[in-house]
Order: structure tokens, then sequence, then C-alpha cells
């Protein structure tokens, strides 16, 4: 059988090839979670797995790249007031709050190493960096909170979602909650205002939700 390979399709292959080295070289068996920020107007010349090809590629603003293993998260807070803006001028973003990146227990290849030599010590390690974990989870940034209902699932919002939620419970003329609800005039304010604004941060029962379809048309 002959195979016929043009120049190109030769050209794909090396650099697939050689992408492939450079990966297995440098990220396997390593417990690195490489992550590379990079801000402002920048080019970049490297190989596009998509399509196979090299890469040339031109960025402006905030870039993250993140190569993450198991186990691992990453949290990027912006401004909501201002969102995420560039400066050309002086070359720099505004708006990011903070980035957050947390690593739980991940099996490497020095762990592998250390469970071979001996199984007791890196069960141990196990142990304790899970027990790390659980005490120290990732901190709730200060500009973050949960909605104060019983309804709130825990999922977040920042301050100034919170004080538009107010302002809407400040503005709400409603004088009654709904028959067969067992909650406060304010809460019920501020439950609709919250349904409004964010459904997916509430739990709520089939009568909680078939009141505030009702109330709010949505």
């Amino acid at each position: 059988m002959r195979l016929n390979f043009d120049l190109a399709t030769a050209l794909r292959v090396f650099l697939v090839l050689f992408a492939l080295l450079i990966f297995a070289g440098c990220f396997s068996s390593c417990a690195h979670n490489p992550a590379v920020f990079t801000m402002g107007k920048r080019t970049n010349i490297g190989f596009d797995p998509g399509q196979l090809t090299a890469n040339i590629s031109w960025t402006d603003g905030l870039n993250i790249v993140d190569v993450p293993r198991e186990n691992s998260s990453f949290e990027i807070e912006v401004d909501e007031a201002t969102g995420l803006t560039f400066d050309p001028g002086t070359n720099t973003v505004r708006g990011v709050r903070k980035i957050t990146r947390k690593t739980g227990v991940q099996i490497t290849g020095y762990l592998v190493d250390l469970a071979k030599r001996s199984p007791e010590a890196a069960a141990e390690y196990i142990r304790q960096a899970s027990a790390i974990n659980a005490v120290e989870p990732v901190k709730l940034s200060p500009h973050l909170v949960t909605i104060p209902l019983q309804q709130s699932n825990g999922n977040t919002v920042t301050k100034l979602t919170l004080a538009t939620l107010k302002e809407k419970v400040a503005a709400d003329t409603t004088e009654t909650v709904p028959d067969g609800l067992d909650m406060t005039l304010d809460d019920w304010k501020l439950l609709k205002a919250a349904y409004i604004e964010c459904p997916e941060c509430l739990s709520l029962t089939d009568a909680e939700l078939a009141a505030l379809k009702a109330a709010t048309g949505k």
C-alpha cells in the first residue's frame, strides 16, 4: 500500500507529534497546574489542536490560559458596577476584583511513587490533605453575599445586587402575603425581587413557585 503525503499534511503531522511530545514531557506525572495570565495587546504563535495547524493569534485585554488537573477550581470575580474594561492608553485591565485558584488532593506521579514505597505514608498524605481542604475551603469574597431568605440555596450575589433587591422591596406596595405561605410581608417582597433577579439563587416549594408566578407573571 502506498501513502501519499503532501508538504502541508507532513507539516501537520510533525506539528501534532511535536506538540504531543512537549505536552507529555512537561505535564505527565507532574503535580503542576499551569496557568498563564496576560494583559494588553499580544501576538501569540503556536499550535491550534482543533484545526491541527500552526496558529498565530492576536489578543487584547485580559487573557487566561489554564491547564488544571483534577479536583481544582478557578474563580474570577468582576466588578459588577464597572464591568471588565481595557485601557489601551495604559495597557491595563480594570474591573477584576479577585482571581482565585484552589487545588484539592490530586493523584500525581509523585504520589504514585510514594504509594509504591510506602502505602501507609501515601494514605496519610491523602488524609491530611483532605482534612486541610475541608477546614480551609475557598473563602467567600467580601463582595459576595447570599440572599437572606430561608429559600436561598447558597448561591451568591454581589452586594450591589442585594442592594438592588432591597430597593425593589422598599418600592413594593404589596400589602399581604399570598394565602398558604408562612412568611413575613418583607420576606415575601424580597422573595419576589429575588425571583425576578436571580431565580437560580432560590429553592422553592410548589406553593411558593405558584404564588411567585402569579405575582410576577414570570
